[in-house]
């Protein structure tokens, strides 16, 4: 009936209208965030807060709101990582603070000094970064508990739509999969995380009536009808629905890959696969990182490591004290990795793997290898520009051989230059290979990660090496 029709409309418009609203609340929180840090601020800083201080934070008020308005808010963006959060918000405080001196000096008033600006800006991020990722993890848990979530449906089966529903089963992203609908004698679908069924919803010619009398907010299409006649009666119910229509991918091979929708002429096309380190800016951007890092650490803290490393190794096993070992880097090309000998001198170091409970590594290079020790020598091939300090880890040579045989996107993987630590690494990914699917899983979110990168998912990715670090791996060994 038109009322029932009336209703759903409603009803469906009602989770997308929520999420806006959501992104609403948080401009508010984030916006009375900024105020007291300006406010406490001024107050600590000793500054003049008569005369001038109203129209200074006003000024600096309009600058912030025009600031979000320039780069919005996306921490309650479903799927949103935490690199991509700290990422707008070093954005938001950089044009905060250039807004803000450029107004006072249009408007006539005392312009602050780059002191100030500097520790204005640094503390404005500082503090609203800690704000958004807190308010990020609390919009997790309520989603996760069934709060804000979009219904959502899948038309086929194949392994890119397995790859869909692996998402949205991950109860962290706020999705409710109603379920799916095939063509006859197709696969069924899983839930990635509980290994059960996924709710099977009938043929595709069932998906129709299904539309017409359930609540459904998104539509993912992996087959097309056989029929133009029946796609366009599906676009038609789901523009009446207000369904949003989503198309995935058929073409299995480079099913990793991060599209890239690019214009050509008076059409798009999509590219295979997107590479920011292509990007010259991206690039010099994260070899200064590097090197700054590195030689920081080189000059300052690895002195110490190193005396206190070279008199534990002395003592507890006889031979050299660093292990070099040649790997493949970037380009494909060979290059010699620096590590803190962990093992016994052995003449399979070069083409054996360390293993659980391996009889080559010491009692002392267990400890490095669980902490990371080992691996601190490698700053000096990041400081020679052999290595990053964030990148796919690098391989020895003969696993280079093996795997890039088996599997089709294993070189991929050395379009950038290898890291100390890693996406893979930090994600489950770490250690012994026993297996060539254990390969594929690692050399799939190494691809991620160079499709991905960003200055700040490296910052993050460091971060969880730390974490890590301190409360241990059980695949350190």
């Amino acid at each position: 009936s038109a009322a029932s029709d009336v209703y759903k409309r409603q009803t469906m418009i009602s989770a997308f209208d929520k999420t806006f609203k959501l992104g609403i609340l948080l401009s508010v929180i984030d916006w009375l965030t900024f105020n007291v840090v300006f406010l406490l601020f001024t107050l600590f800083s000793g500054a003049d807060t008569s005369g001038e201080f109203v129209a200074d934070l006003l000024m600096a008020n309009v600058s912030y709101v025009v600031a979000l308005q320039i780069v919005t808010i996306s921490l309650h963006h479903r799927q949103a990582q935490p690199a991509k959060v700290l990422s707008n918000t070093s954005r938001t405080s950089a044009i905060f603070i250039v807004l803000y001196a450029a107004v006072l000096g249009i408007m006539g008033f005392s312009v602050p000094g780059l002191a100030y600006c500097i520790e204005i800006s640094l503390l404005v991020f500082l503090v609203t970064s800690i704000e958004r990722l807190l308010l990020r993890t609390y919009i997790k848990h309520k989603r996760s508990v069934g709060r804000n979530r979009v219904d959502t449906i899948i038309l086929g089966t194949g392994q890119m739509e397995q790859k869909i529903a692996d998402v949205m089963t991950n109860v962290w992203n706020g999705y409710n999969l109603l379920g799916y609908f095939i063509k006859t004698d197709s696969d069924s679908m899983t839930n990635s995380s509980t290994g059960e069924e996924l709710a099977y919803l009938g043929e595709e010619s069932e998906l129709l009536p299904f539309i017409e009398n359930n609540h459904v907010d998104e539509l993912y299409i992996g087959v097309m009808p056989d029929k133009l006649k029946e796609y366009k009666a599906l676009m038609r119910l789901c523009e009446k629905h207000m369904i949003r229509t989503y198309y995935v991918p058929t073409i299995s091979y480079g099913e990793f890959r991060s599209a890239k929708v690019m214009e050509f002429g008076d059409i798009y096309v999509m590219s295979q696969y997107n590479e920011p380190l292509k990007d010259m800016r991206n690039r010099i951007q994260k070899r200064v990182f590097d090197f700054v890092v590195s030689l920081l650490f080189i000059c300052t803290l690895f002195p110490i490591i190193l005396i206190i490393v070279a008199i534990v190794s002395k003592i507890t096993m006889p031979g050299p004290l660093f292990f070099k070992q040649k790997r493949t880097g970037y380009d494909g090309k060979d290059f010699v990795c620096y590590k803190f000998r962990s093992m016994k001198v052995n003449k399979d170091s070069d083409k054996v793997q360390a293993v659980k409970d391996d009889p080559r590594v010491t009692k002392w290079g267990l400890l490095m290898r669980h902490t990371n020790i080992d691996e601190l020598p490698q700053f000096i091939n990041v400081l020679k520009g052999n290595m990053s300090i964030v990148g796919p880890r690098p391989h020895m040579l003969a696993h280079t051989d093996y795997y890039s045989q088996l599997i089709s996107d294993y070189m991929i993987r050395h379009y950038v230059k290898p890291g100390i630590t890693g996406w893979a690494q930090t994600h489950g990914e770490r250690g012994e290979t026993k297996t060539v699917d254990d390969m594929k899983r690692r050399v799939e979110k190494d691809i991620w990660y160079i499709e991905h990168w960003s200055f700040w998912l490296d910052i993050q990715i460091i971060l969880k090496t730390v974490s890590d670090a301190i409360h241990g791996d059980e695949k350190a060994y």
